[in-house]
């Protein structure tokens, strides 16, 4: 049975897990990396890459960034300022001598649901990530994921709200709908400070009044920018992750605000998608990079 290697680059870390095609995570670990270095990134991948050498079919890599994944070609990479217009995925298979591809990562979490989970035979839908600073997104159209003519669609994080702001960033997706975000809203309603998302889904389950009113502020703020998706893309589902479907509680407000905001429409003429949560939450880029692997091998021409 092949295995594979999963390689997920965060902002300061290189998490890796070595698995099986039917999708068993037999082993995990990470490593600290630098941003701002190449040479020491890739000596990172080569020394990973080593210990399975023997075991793997190759090494399938999710990162930020704008990525042409069918050429491995990576035009941004986020934190990771140096990659630039470059063939990555041809230039660390070269260095690691194992084929590789890539793959952004919230394109990566959405082929895990594509291929395995909650968007798995959905036509057309959305996958959100809730993240600490923006939001990630991919969007699923014909059964596929959509690209976009530059392999940015999806970057949901700069869907401006507010027009007044024309030079500001407060009114973006990714300020007003992020992590940090949930937490001001909360330290509003409450008055105390450093509400991070672990005290905020606590207090929530001992059905604290004040923070739950911050909670809802932050979820109808959310199903505006649910509402506003559903109006371009007119999607069946849209799957959320990251914090905000890890807590059932949060989760079922999320699900509560977006049927307010539809229900509350002046007009209704736009179709209300179903609020599912992902099924491998944070797993779903390991298992993202499979499919990705596979995919792309199997139609290699």
């Amino acid at each position: 049975m092949a295995n594979y290697l999963a390689i997920d680059l965060l902002r300061t870390k290189l998490k890796y897990a070595l698995i099986s095609d039917s999708l068993d995570i037999i082993e995990v670990g990470n490593e600290y990396i630098p941003i701002d270095s190449k040479d020491e990134l890739f000596d990172t991948f080569l020394s990973v890459t080593d210990r399975y050498r023997d075991d793997i079919e190759g090494v399938s890599v999710t990162m930020p960034g704008v990525i042409d994944r069918k050429r491995g070609f990576a035009y941004s990479g986020g934190v990771f300022e140096w990659v630039k217009n470059m063939d990555y995925a041809q230039e660390l298979s070269e260095y690691i001598e194992m084929p590789v591809v890539i793959c952004n990562d919230a394109k990566a979490a959405a082929m895990a649901e594509i291929g395995y989970g909650a968007l798995k035979n959905i036509q057309n839908g959305v996958l959100l990530l809730i993240l600490n600073t923006g939001i990630g997104g991919t969007v699923v159209t014909d059964g596929h994921i959509l690209e976009g003519q530059h392999f940015a669609a999806g970057e949901f994080s700069y869907i401006r709200g507010d027009y007044k702001e024309r030079d500001g960033t407060s009114d973006m997706f990714a300020f007003s709908a992020n992590v940090d975000t949930l937490s001001k809203c909360v330290e509003e309603e409450t008055g105390q400070a450093n509400m991070n998302i672990l005290r905020i889904i606590s207090k929530l389950n001992t059905k604290d009044e004040k923070v739950t009113r911050g909670v809802e502020k932050f979820c109808d703020m959310l199903a505006t920018n649910i509402y506003n998706l559903q109006c371009v893309l007119d999607c069946d589902v849209v799957v959320l992750g990251g914090h905000v479907a890890d807590d059932p509680i949060m989760f079922k407000m999320v699900r509560q605000a977006v049927d307010r905001k539809f229900d509350n429409a002046p007009y209704h003429n736009i179709f209300k998608p179903a609020i599912k949560e992902c099924i491998f939450h944070h797993n779903s880029r390991t298992y993202g990079a499979v499919y990705n692997f596979k995919d792309l091998m199997n139609n290699k021409e």
